[in-house]
């Protein structure tokens, strides 16, 4: 192969690769004693986007927390460090928080099948499993009910039927279903910590950006839930459901 084809060639790749971990990626909260922080990447892979770096994609994310006895939420300003967006004050152990980013520009994704798309990234933190059950905040939710496992996601606040869902345990493990008709799914939780649930929806419909068109929305949402029971280790070879 000529040199200016194989360095064609591993341009190509390297902007292949580049698309798909950008539509691979997502926001997520960690809430570890009173500090919380957004962080932006892929959970299953360890990676946490950095700044200086590809956390700079990601525009300024808007957060709001609230505790099962409030009935407004309370917004709280988050300031982008190197490994993420670290909320500006303290948050209570039992809060939940909710977070979006509305601002990202519009992405071609065409070479992956997506399209042209204005993405919008989602994050809630519910801490520990409600005692009721809990009620959508963000355009694309994914919200816990009080039975462990048991999950309901929405979209504009009403059930989302036929999405798929995906569980990512601490050690990788990871498990996905489909929500039936009602928008509810089931997973399961097998070990004791910090579970990522994801989910994608594609909102057909052709709009304008910032002066950019796209054919259509993508909406990405994550829930951050702590099991407190299980089993207490984590195995990284299990890699099946238990």
């Amino acid at each position: 192969m000529k040199p200016h084809h194989f360095k064609a060639c591993v341009a190509s790749a390297l902007a292949c690769l580049s698309m798909s971990t950008a539509r691979a990626h997502y926001l997520w909260i960690e809430h570890e004693g009173p500090q919380a922080t957004v962080f932006f990447g892929e959970y299953e892979e360890s990676a946490r986007e950095r700044s200086p770096g590809r956390l700079d994609e990601i525009p300024g994310p808007h957060a709001q927390w609230l505790t099962a006895s409030d009935a407004v939420a309370k917004p709280v300003k988050l300031s982008k460090r190197a490994d993420g967006f670290a909320f500006a004050s303290p948050i209570p152990a039992q809060a939940t928080i909710l977070v979006e980013e509305l601002a990202l520009g519009v992405k071609d994704w065409s070479m992956s099948g997506i399209g042209i798309v204005k993405p919008f990234f989602y994050a809630r933190h519910q801490g520990t499993l409600p005692t009721s059950a809990a009620q959508p905040g963000l355009t694309l939710d994914i919200v816990p009910s009080p039975e462990a496992g048991n999950f309901k996601v929405y979209f504009r606040g009403k059930p989302l039927p036929k999405a798929d869902v995906k569980i990512v345990a601490q050690n990788t493990w990871a498990q996905e279903a489909r929500t039936d008709k009602e928008g509810a799914v089931r997973l399961p939780m097998p070990w004791k910590g910090q579970y990522i649930l994801q989910v994608i929806h594609l909102e057909q419909g052709a709009g304008e950006f910032e002066g950019k068109p796209y054919q259509a929305k993508r909406h990405r949402a994550t829930l951050t839930l702590t099991a407190a029971q299980g089993e207490p280790t984590f195995s990284p070879s299990r890699s099946s459901q238990p």
